[in-house]
C-alpha cells in the first residue's frame, strides 16, 4: 500500500493549490502532532484547510482532527511571520518532492518582508521558513549530513541542483538497463530511472505490453533497436506528456481498492495517484474530482483505520480486563466456600477425636503449669515423637504464646479400609478434605469447647460468605456496565470525522419555530437585500418593525416551497391548487408571533426596553420598485397594502443547541414529530381554503367606491437613528392602546356635525372650507341609498366605518402642501426640458432606468405626494379594522369582477418584474425541496439511541425553545457576545452533566441499559458542545444581554471554583 507522496503526486497537488489557494491568506497556523500541522487559508465566503505532514503528504483537507492546546514553538514562529499573510505563489523545485509557499509583499518577492515555507517530502522530510533571500529563519528539525549541519537556522537554503523532468533518451535507456543485476526486474530497475517515478514508471511497462516482474538481464532484449526497447521509448513518450498536462491543469484523483465492500467503511485501500494509470485498470477504483480530494480521502481512512484499530486493541484490553474481573471475583467466591467448609470438617475431626485432644489439651496445660520452658517442652515434644508416642506424633507445632496447638487429626471412617463409602452428604462434604487435617486447639478450653468454637466461626463464615457474595457480584455487575460503556463511547468516538460544512440558512440569523417552519433574518442591510431577493417566495411571510435596527425577517412556507404542497393541497381541499394560490395565512400565529420578536428584539428596542408590535405582510406586497423619483438603498423596500399588526411582546431572547442526526435510523425515531407539524400544515391550509370558500360565497356589494388601497410604506434601511425617544408618540405611532385594548372600539363616537363658527373666538370659514365640510354629508346620503348594505352593519361597524371614510378624506387634504421655495422654478424648468416627451416615450425611458413600476405606480406617487427631490417617507395607515374587512369583501364583488382581476394582474406582474429586476449575480434558482428536508435532520432533544454528528447554536425567541434540552434565557442585560456565549455554554454543560444517571446499577438488564445509553448519551452531547467553534455561537448570539437560567449562582460558583483549581495546578507546574 503506497504511504508517501511521489514526485507526480507533488507535481499535481502544487497545480492544484495553485488554483485553490494563491490569493488567500493564511489566517492559522496549527499543530496536529510532532510532524503534522494544519494551515487555514481564508478568504469571504471561502475557506481552505490544508494539512502538511512532514516528508509523508500534503493536501486540503474536510476532516477534522484534534489539535494540540499548547502549539510548538516552531509552531509559534510560523504564526509570528506568516499569519494574515496572503499567498502569492506556489511551485515546486523542478521535479524534486519539495513545495515552496511565496508570501511576497507588494513590492514583489525579491523585496524584504517576503518569505517562503519550504515543505520536503522525501526521506524524514522537513519544514523550513525562510526570508526572501532563503535565509532559514526556523525549521522543523536541523538536518546532519556527514556530521556537518546541513540546514540549520543561519544558513542558507539552496534551490540549485533540483532535478528536472526531460524525455527519454533510447541510448540513455539502454545504457541504464545494462547495469542491471541478474535478479533484478523490469519494475524495480526503471522506478529509479529518471524523475518519473515509480507509479508512471509501472504504467510506461504496462502500456509498452511488458511484464513488470520481467528480469532485464535475461528476459529483455536490450538491443536499442529491439522491439521492446522501442515500445519502452514510445510508452515514455506519453508519460512525459501525461507529466507536462499535471503541469498545466488541475486533473482529477484516483484510488484503487484491494477489495471493494458494499460498506465503504470496510474498503480496503491499495493506491492513489492523479492519472488513471493502467495499473488501476484491473482493480477495483473510485474517481474524484481532483487529486487533493483522492488523497485527503486516502489519508482520512488510513487515519480512521489506525483509530478502528486502536479501539479494537482497546476492546480487547477491555475484555481482557473483565475476564480477568470474572475470575477474581469466581476464585474469591471458591475460597469463602473452601474456608466455611474447612472449618466444619475440622470441627467434626475434633468431635471425633475427642478422647485424643483432650489428653493432648491435659499434657500441654500441665507442662505449662509445671512452669516448663517453652523450648524444652518443643524437645521433649521432638523426643516423644523418636520414641514413638502417638499423642506427640499427632502435635504438628506449639502456639503457646497464644495459647494454642496445632494438632494432626484422622477421619476415622479412613481407618476402616474394608467399609463401603457413604453416599450421604457428610460423606460428599468431607471427601475432599480425605487424610489427616491440621486442626488449631485452644490448651485453655476442652475438645468439645474448641469443637463449638470451630462451628460458631462456621456460622461467621456463612454470613461474611454471603454478605461477600452479594457485595461482589454487584461489584462484578458494575465493572461489566463500566467496560461496556467504555467500548460503545469508543465505537463512538473512533472515527475521522468530516468537517461540517455549514448550511445554507446559517449565514442568517435564523431559528425553527415551534411549528417547524424555518425563519430567517439579516445580519446587515446587505444580508437584508439577499434575503429577499434570493429566498422570498410567494407564501412566504416578510415580517418587520416601525423602529430604527428591527430586521428584515422572512418566514419560509413549506407549503409553498416544497413539491409535494399540491398532494396535500389536492388531499385537505380535494382539488388541484396551485403554487401561487398559496398564501402566508397558512402559517400558523405562533411562528408569525415569535418571527416579531425576532424582529423586535435585534432593533433598538431591545437597548432600550421598549415594547412595541411587528406586522406582517404577504411576499407579493414586498418590492424593490420605488415610486417616480424616488431612490431605494441597499436594505430598503416598497411595502404596498395592509399590514397585519401583531400584538406587542416582552423582550426575552433565548440560545440553545441544536443536534444533527447522523443515520437514517435516529431520524425515523422522530417522525412523530414531523408528521404532528405535517398535521398543523394541513389543518392550517384546510381552514385557509375553508375561509376563501365563506368570504367567495358570502361576498356583498362594496360599500364604497373606491375599492384599491393606494396606502404604502418605504422601509428605509439608511434611515437615521433618533436621539431620544418619546414615549407617548411611540404609543400612539405603533398603536399600541389599540393592540392592547382590541376587544374594545379602537375609535370613540366623533362628532360629524358641521363645526359651530358662531363663537367669536373661531375665525371665519371660507367659501372652499364650507364646500369641503358639505362633502361628507352628500357621501352620507348616497350611502343611506344602499339599504341593503348598511342594514348588514351594527352602529358600532358603523361609526367606525363614517371614522375610517372621514380619514381617508382627509389624507389627501394633509398631503395637498404648499411647494416649497424654488420648487415651482425647477418644475417649470422641467416642463420645458421634457415638453416634447409624450407619455409613451416617458414610460420607456422610465422602465429602462428601472425607476418606474406602471402608470398606477406612478399615479399613487403624484396622490401621495413624493417627487424627485423629497427624501424617502413613511406613509403611516391606520390599523386593521371592520373597514379593511369590508374593502376585502368589495374587491370580490361580483359587480366589478374586472377591478379584481386587475388589481392581482397587477400585483403579479409587478411581483415578477422585482424578481426580474434583481442583479444578474444575485438570481439563482428556487431552492430545491432536500435544502429545506435537512431540518427533518435537527433535533432539539435527542433520544438515548440516536447517532449524533455535530450541534449547531441557535439563537431565537424563547418560546419557540420550548422543546430544546440545552437553552438558557436572554433578556437586555450589558455581557458582551463572547462572555454570553461562553456562560451559555457552561451552564448546557452543568446541564448534561446533571442528565447523566447517578449510578448505572440496576436489578433489571433493560432499565440498565437504559441507564447506560443515557450516560453514553450525555457523554457525547457534551464532547459535540465543545466542539463548537466559538465563532459560530458568536455569529448567532444577540449582542447586550443577561443570560439567565434554572441554579445560575450554583453554577458560576463551581466554574469559579474549577477556574481556581486550575490556576494553582498551573502554578505548581
Amino acid at each position: 500500500m503506497k504511504q508517501r507522496f511521489s514526485a507526480l503526486d507533488v507535481r499535481a497537488i502544487v497545480t492544484a493549490f495553485q488554483q485553490r489557494l494563491v490569493g488567500l491568506r493564511l489566517q492559522g497556523i496549527y499543530d496536529v502532532n510532532a510532524k503534522t500541522f494544519l494551515l487555514k487559508f481564508t478568504k469571504p465566503d471561502c475557506k481552505e484547510l490544508v494539512i502538511v505532514e512532514s516528508g509523508i503528504r500534503i493536501h486540503t483537507t474536510d476532516y477534522t482532527r484534534d489539535k494540540s492546546i499548547t502549539p510548538s514553538s516552531f509552531c509559534m514562529k510560523l504564526r509570528k511571520h506568516l499569519k494574515a499573510r496572503r499567498l502569492t505563489g506556489v511551485r515546486q523545485l523542478g521535479m524534486d518532492r519539495v513545495i515552496d509557499f511565496e508570501f511576497a509583499v507588494a513590492a514583489g518577492a525579491h523585496a524584504e518582508g517576503t518569505y517562503h515555507i519550504m515543505c520536503e517530502f522525501y526521506a524524514s522530510g522537513n519544514v523550513i521558513l525562510t526570508d526572501y533571500q532563503y535565509n532559514i529563519l526556523a525549521l522543523l528539525r536541523v538536518v546532519h549530513i556527514e556530521d556537518e549541519k546541513a540546514f540549520a537556522v543561519g544558513m542558507k537554503y539552496e534551490l540549485s541542483g533540483s532535478r528536472s523532468i526531460e524525455p527519454v533518451d533510447r541510448v540513455q535507456l539502454v545504457e541504464y538497463l545494462k547495469k542491471a543485476a541478474p535478479k533484478d526486474t523490469l519494475k524495480r530497475m526503471l522506478a529509479t530511472f529518471g524523475t518519473y517515478g515509480p507509479a508512471l514508471s509501472e504504467h510506461v511497462i504496462l502500456k509498452a505490453g511488458l511484464a513488470p516482474s520481467l528480469k532485464v538481464a535475461t528476459a529483455l532484449d536490450i538491443d536499442p533497436q529491439s522491439p521492446q526497447i522501442s515500445a519502452l521509448v514510445e510508452a515514455y513518450r506519453d508519460a512525459f506528456d501525461i507529466a507536462e498536462k499535471l503541469g498545466r491543469e488541475v486533473c482529477p484523483g484516483y484510488i484503487a481498492f484491494l477489495s471493494k465492500n458494499s460498506d465503504e467503511d470496510d474498503d480496503v485501500f491499495d493506491d492513489f495517484g492523479p492519472w488513471m494509470f493502467d495499473q488501476y485498470c484491473n482493480k477495483p477504483n473510485k474517481e474524484f474530482a481532483s487529486f487533493s480530494d483522492a488523497a485527503d480521502v486516502f489519508f482520512s481512512n488510513i487515519e480512521a483505520q489506525k483509530l478502528k484499530s486502536k479501539a479494537h486493541q482497546q476492546e480487547a484490553a477491555a475484555e481482557r480486563k473483565l475476564e480477568a474481573i470474572k475470575q477474581e471475583h469466581e476464585g474469591r467466591v471458591a475460597a469463602l466456600e473452601l474456608a466455611h467448609r474447612k472449618t466444619e470438617e475440622q470441627a467434626r475431626r475434633i468431635e471425633m477425636n475427642l478422647e485424643f485432644v483432650d489428653q493432648a489439651i491435659m499434657i500441654m496445660r500441665q507442662a505449662v503449669a509445671a512452669g516448663m520452658d517453652w523450648k524444652e517442652l518443643e524437645e521433649l515434644v521432638r523426643d516423644q515423637k523418636e520414641q514413638d508416642n502417638p499423642i506427640a506424633e499427632r502435635i504438628v507445632k506449639l502456639n503457646l504464646s497464644i495459647n494454642q496447638i496445632t494438632l494432626e487429626l484422622d477421619d476415622p471412617a479412613d481407618w476402616d479400609s474394608d467399609e463401603d463409602e457413604d453416599s450421604d452428604e457428610d460423606g460428599e462434604s468431607h471427601g475432599e478434605f480425605s487424610g489427616p487435617l491440621t486442626v488449631d486447639v485452644d490448651i485453655f478450653q476442652t475438645a468439645f469447647a474448641n469443637a463449638q468454637r470451630y462451628y460458631s466461626s462456621r456460622r461467621q463464615a456463612g454470613v461474611k460468605h454471603a454478605k461477600t457474595l452479594a457485595v461482589s457480584s454487584q461489584a462484578l455487575q458494575s465493572a461489566e456496565q463500566k467496560i461496556k460503556a467504555d467500548l460503545k463511547a469508543i465505537k463512538i468516538t473512533a472515527t475521522v470525522s468530516q468537517t461540517r460544512k455549514p448550511f445554507w440558512f446559517e449565514k442568517f440569523a435564523w431559528f425553527l419555530s415551534s411549528d417547524g417552519y424555518l425563519v430567517l433574518a439579516g445580519h446587515d442591510m446587505q444580508q437584508n437585500e439577499l434575503l429577499v431577493k434570493r429566498h422570498l417566495r410567494p407564501g412566504d411571510a416578510y415580517v418587520h418593525a416601525d423602529i430604527h435596527g428591527a430586521a428584515s425577517v422572512i418566514i419560509k412556507n413549506k407549503l409553498a416551497a416544497a413539491p409535494e404542497s399540491t398532494s396535500i393541497t389536492e388531499k385537505v381541499l380535494g382539488e388541484k391548487a396551485p403554487r401561487g394560490e398559496l398564501t402566508a395565512e397558512t402559517i400558523p400565529p405562533s411562528t408569525l408571533f415569535q418571527a416579531g420578536i425576532m424582529s423586535v428584539c435585534q432593533s433598538r428596542a431591545w437597548d432600550a426596553k421598549i415594547l412595541t408590535p411587528a406586522w406582517w405582510v404577504e411576499a407579493r406586497q414586498v418590492s424593490k420598485t420605488a415610486p417616480t423619483g424616488e431612490y431605494l438603498s441597499t436594505g430598503s423596500f416598497m411595502i404596498r397594502g395592509k399590514k397585519h399588526f401583531l400584538p406587542p411582546t416582552q423582550l426575552v431572547y433565548g440560545f440553545g443547541l441544536l443536534f444533527r442526526l447522523a443515520d437514517d435510523e435516529s431520524i425515523a425515531r422522530h417522525a412523530a414529530a414531523r408528521q404532528q407539524r405535517r398535521a398543523i400544515m394541513e389543518e392550517n391550509l384546510k381552514s385557509a381554503g375553508a375561509k376563501d370558500a365563506v368570504d367567495s360565497a358570502e361576498a356583498a356589494p362594496p360599500a364604497m367606491t373606491d375599492d384599491k388601497d393606494d396606502s404604502f410604506t418605504i422601509i428605509d434601511a439608511e434611515k437615521p437613528e433618533p436621539k431620544a425617544m418619546d414615549f407617548n408618540a411611540a404609543r400612539i405611532k405603533y398603536n399600541l392602546d389599540e393592540i392592547e385594548n382590541a376587544t374594545e372600539d379602537a375609535f370613540k363616537d366623533v362628532d360629524t356635525r358641521p363645526a359651530d363658527t358662531s363663537g367669536d373666538t373661531k375665525r371665519r370659514l371660507t367659501a372652499k372650507e364650507r364646500r369641503d365640510q358639505r362633502k361628507p354629508k352628500s357621501e352620507a346620503l348616497e350611502q343611506a341609498k344602499q339599504p341593503e348594505h348598511v342594514g348588514k352593519l351594527s352602529k358600532k361597524e358603523q361609526r367606525r366605518l363614517d371614522e375610517e371614510a372621514k380619514y381617508e378624506k382627509q389624507q389627501p387634504k394633509e398631503k395637498q402642501q404648499q411647494q416649497k421655495r424654488g420648487k415651482k422654478g425647477k418644475m417649470k424648468k422641467m416642463k420645458e426640458k421634457y415638453a416634447e416627451q409624450d407619455e409613451e416615450d416617458r414610460d420607456l425611458r422610465m422602465s429602462l432606468l428601472g425607476a418606474a413600476g406602471k402608470k398606477e405606480t406612478n399615479e399613487e406617487a403624484v396622490q401621495t405626494g413624493l417627487t424627485n427631490h423629497e427624501a424617502p417617507k413613511v406613509v403611516e395607515q391606520p390599523p386593521p379594522s371592520i373597514v379593511d374587512q369590508i374593502k376585502a369583501l368589495a374587491a370580490k364583488d361580483s359587480t366589478h369582477p374586472e377591478s379584481s382581476v386587475d388589481t392581482s394582474k397587477d400585483v403579479t406582474e409587478e411581483t415578477e418584474k422585482r424578481v426580474d429586476n434583481n442583479d444578474d449575480e444575485d438570481e439563482v434558482p428556487e431552492l430545491p425541496m432536500e435544502q429545506l428536508n435537512v431540518l427533518d435532520t435537527l433535533t432539539a432533544s435527542p433520544l438515548p439511541d440516536d447517532n449524533l454528528s455535530f450541534a449547531i447554536p441557535v439563537c431565537a425567541p424563547y418560546t419557540s425553545l420550548s422543546s430544546y434540552k440545552y437553552r438558557v434565557k436572554l433578556v437586555p442585560g450589558t455581557m458582551k457576545k463572547g462572555k454570553a456565549c461562553k456562560m451559555a455554554l457552561t451552564v448546557m454543560l452543568a446541564a448534561a452533566d446533571s442528565n447523566k444517571p447517578r449510578s448505572v446499577h440496576s436489578q433489571n438488564a433493560d432499565e440498565a441499559e437504559r441507564l447506560e445509553l443515557e450516560t453514553i448519551l450525555a457523554n457525547r452531547e457534551k464532547t459535540l458542545m465543545k466542539a463548537v467553534p466559538e465563532t459560530e455561537m458568536i455569529a448567532q448570539m444577540l449582542g447586550k444581554v443577561k443570560v439567565t437560567a434554572p441554579n445560575m449562582e450554583s453554577i458560576k460558583q463551581k466554574s469559579k471554583a474549577a477556574a481556581k483549581s486550575r490556576a494553582k495546578s498551573k502554578a505548581k507546574n
